[in-house]
């Protein structure tokens, strides 16, 4: 059959054309539907159209790059947001009056009529306040031309406008009409960064952070100064040693330490026993001794004829000698007896005053000048003894020049450090280097450098302070070519002074490193 205007052959034909046509216009208008939707659109509430720069999507005249309420005008002032205005204060009918002033809230009308049109039956200020007051919102209320005013709701956000505390914003019931500000600060909770804290709009709704350290200024007690928060708020304290103790409060800023914070020696190196010595370099930490003797008691380590008996028993000191004759050496005459301590019994030794060396018992003196190797300056050239085995001629002194002691004398006033520390100042490392090249002149010489302060401060800090700069002394001269076995540095703390410290000019004097060049 093609007597049809598509010449179908037959009914089923023109069935199943019948069925084709919705199916066809289905699946072209789902084409048009995802094509269209990949097109940009306009509408704001597009959330995934690329903003243009300079876009206003609000048309409140603040662009949407500084537009903290993008989908609602509202003023420059208050960051493209609607200011809160209460709705006394605002104009409903658009008449130019204010609602406060407006008996016919919703009805333009005129000024010498409060608002009403002439004609209207007005609704009081009184009516409006009761029906507020009540909360009676659907009951009607109507005026002469049969509007019910309880029906305007202009943000349609189910609060009457009669009784919506921000009729013009949408809010909740819960909330008077108004949106949600759980923190107070005026800033809705959907544009407030920190809905639960009080904050200011320029910090989108968090407190306040002048410094940009992220520490709001409420816990920053350095609001004006960029600082960390293990701080409160303030930049890190000095801390010189990087011991965790700050300066202001290190009473050993120079040396890694630690301690209590308040007590006695807080940031000072561990001294279990009290003795001014570090445990670190004590050789007796747990027993009370002396700088000099390495923290150790003099009675415990001192040996001074290293014969083997302690000072403390031994009846000769100086003199090398036994334990069974306490200390000394053995009675002159007997077979065991050696004066000069040196292994060969005197019947035997050609020198038994001075220690020697076998065969003879005699110290070696290869140049055979009778200076030994060990004291002759000269070593291998004859010389004379009062020249320490150096000819005549050489110039080898053996005692400082006026001159030369007259810059030591100079280095006790001048040397100085900064406030509280062993940090040498520029013009202290000058003075230094010519005490260097003194002692380069002195070849034979040691030096002796003692740190001394005034009394201000515990006694502890100030032992450990004065031998800290003698030591920054010696490292220093070391530097310049010295070698550290001709260094000696002690530290004497305020135990003395030269003057009373009860004046500044006396604590000043007392402030200072004394050095002595000696020879052997």
């Amino acid at each position: 059959m093609k007597d049809s205007l598509f010449g179908f052959k037959d009914n089923i034909e023109r069935e199943e054309f019948i069925i084709a046509i919705p199916v066809l216009l289905f699946f072209a208008w789902l084409g048009y539907y995802l094509l269209g939707d990949s097109a940009p659109n306009p509408l704001p509430g597009n959330r995934d159209t690329v903003i243009a720069k300079g876009a206003d999507i609000d048309g409140d005249g603040v662009i949407d790059a500084k537009d903290r309420c993008t989908l609602t005008a509202g003023t420059v002032a208050n960051w493209g947001c609607p200011e809160k205005v209460s709705f006394a204060s605002q104009d409903a009918d658009g008449d130019g009056i204010l609602n406060r002033d407006d008996n016919c809230l919703h009805t333009a009308g005129s000024k010498s009529n409060r608002g009403c049109a002439s004609t209207s039956a007005n609704l009081t200020q009184s009516q409006a306040g009761q029906i507020a007051a009540s909360g009676n919102i659907n009951g009607a209320v109507t005026d002469s031309t049969g509007t019910d005013l309880t029906a305007f709701d202009t943000d349609n956000d189910g609060v009457n406008d009669l009784t919506d505390q921000c009729p013009t914003l949408s809010g909740s019931v819960d909330n008077g009409g108004c949106p949600l500000d759980t923190d107070g600060d005026t800033i809705a909770d959907a544009e407030d960064r920190c809905p639960t804290l009080g904050g200011v709009a320029a910090n989108l709704g968090c407190p306040a952070d002048q410094d940009k350290d992220g520490i709001y200024d409420t816990a920053d007690n350095c609001p004006e100064v960029v600082g960390i928060s293990a701080n409160n708020g303030c930049p890190p304290a000095a801390d010189a040693d990087a011991d965790g103790v700050i300066d202001a409060e290190d009473q050993c800023p120079q040396l890694p330490g630690t301690g209590t914070p308040g007590s006695a020696g807080y940031g000072c190196p561990a001294d279990a026993d009290g003795d001014q010595v570090a445990d670190a370099a004590d050789l007796c930490p747990d027993v009370a001794g002396t700088i000099a003797f390495n923290g150790c008691p003099e009675t415990a380590e001192s040996d001074s004829d290293a014969d083997g008996v302690g000072d403390s028993t031994d009846q000769c000191p100086d003199q090398p000698g036994t334990a069974d004759n306490n200390g000394c050496p053995a009675l002159s005459g007997s077979p065991a007896a050696d004066a000069d301590g040196d292994g060969i019994a005197d019947a035997d030794d050609q020198c038994p005053a001075i220690a020697g060396q076998s065969p003879n018992g005699c110290p070696v003196d290869s140049d055979g000048d009778g200076v030994a190797d060990q004291d002759d300056l000269c070593n291998g050239v004859i010389g004379l003894i009062e020249m320490r085995g150096c000819p005549a001629d050489t110039g080898v002194a053996t005692t400082l020049s006026d001159a030369d002691q007259q810059i030591l004398d100079t280095a006790v006033a001048q040397v100085a450090f900064n406030s509280s520390s062993a940090t040498l100042t520029p013009r202290s490392k000058e003075i230094l280097s010519e005490i260097a090249a003194l002692m380069k002149k002195y070849p034979d010489a040691y030096l002796e450098i003692s740190g001394h302060t005034d009394s201000s401060g515990s006694a502890r800090r100030n032992m450990d302070l004065s031998m800290q700069r003698a030591r920054a002394c010696a490292a220093y001269i070391a530097s310049e070519g010295i070698t550290l076995d001709r260094l000696f540095a002690y530290g004497y703390g305020e135990s003395q002074p030269v003057t009373d410290n009860a004046t500044p000019a006396g604590r000043r004097q007392n402030r200072r490193v004394e050095f002595n060049l000696k020879f052997p």
